[in-house]
């Protein structure tokens, strides 16, 4: 058994329970990763790889992602999200949509951002979370984020609560955006709620919905695993030979004058193709050497 799992993963479940669930109920023999993690306090798409399928971690950690996100204005918190305690608490009433819009533009683009306290974040050998409950305080580096856009898509509510749809790429914390957005209003802000709804090509329309309390079936898992080659609406793919196919499967490039264009891909990693036979599935990455254009293989997978 081998494929991707779109999960939608409900609020108040770690992500690493989803995957333990899922493992449970396809069986332990097969093995269960993800690409990425979502915060408990979060809810919405969690990709669940099966098999092979989970050798494309890192690709789809890669991938953009498209949140929605709840700001609350007036109450900074630190944990940057509603689960956590109030750190700043000012006057918010002054501020009004076109102050939010006009600051918005200064976060489009590459940027350094400092993630949350509480987050995954290593700081000398630890992970940020465990420092600051242990009572100590990690100091964590700023690092460049990339964010597509932010749209603002309600007005402001009677409880200082607005709604922003985020698309950014790799490591960009929306908690962290949030914190940022409610300093440069001047009033402080964290997140009251959630979901993230894209990663590349993958809906959370079409997502798994495992309940509440992540106990799933085992048909309703089974039926709902996408096949591996769904990773082709992302890459651009090529339909290749099984000739060309076992030369990648040895770990040999292979030139494209035999290859057949399948997709354009959807926002791909600069570099990145993909090739498909009846037999394998291969992401390969471009080079150039002696006149010629070629692709290495970096991830095989027999289909």
């Amino acid at each position: 058994m081998q494929g991707i799992l779109p999960l939608n993963k409900p609020v108040g479940a770690r992500s690493t329970l989803c995957v333990e669930r899922i493992r449970r109920v396809i069986g332990r023999n097969v093995k269960v990763g993800h690409g990425g993690t979502l915060d408990s306090s979060a809810s919405g798409l969690l990709i669940l790889l099966i098999g092979g399928a989970t050798r494309f971690s890192s690709l789809i950690m890669d991938m953009p992602k498209v949140y929605r996100a709840v700001i609350r204005l007036g109450t900074e918190t630190d944990t940057c999200d509603y689960t956590g305690v109030p750190s700043t608490v000012s006057e918010w009433k002054c501020v009004n949509g076109g102050d939010i819009d006009g600051i918005l533009t200064a976060f489009i683009g590459w940027r350094m951002q400092i993630p949350p306290k509480v987050s995954a974040v290593h700081v000398g050998g630890k992970r940020a979370h465990e420092i600051l409950r242990g009572g100590g305080d990690p100091e964590i580096k700023p690092r460049p984020v990339f964010i597509e856009s932010i749209r603002r898509t309600t007005d402001i509510s009677e409880a200082g609560d607005f709604e922003l749809v985020v698309k950014c790429g790799k490591g960009t914390y929306i908690r962290g955006l949030a914190r940022d957005i409610g300093r440069s209003l001047g009033c402080g802000a964290h997140i009251a709620s959630l979901v993230r709804e894209r990663v590349g090509p993958f809906d959370i329309s079409r997502a798994f919905d495992p309940g509440p309390d992540v106990s799933p079936e085992g048909n309703a898992v089974t039926a709902s695993i996408l096949r591996t080659e769904e990773i082709a609406n992302f890459l651009p793919s090529y339909t290749i030979s099984e000739e060309d196919a076992s030369m990648l499967a040895r770990g040999q490039p292979v030139g494209f004058s035999g290859a057949v264009r399948r997709t354009l891909g959807n926002s791909p990693p600069a570099g990145k193709v993909l090739f498909l036979s009846q037999r394998l599935l291969s992401v390969a990455l471009l080079e150039y050497s002696g006149g010629q254009v070629r692709a290495a293989p970096e991830i095989n997978i027999s289909l």
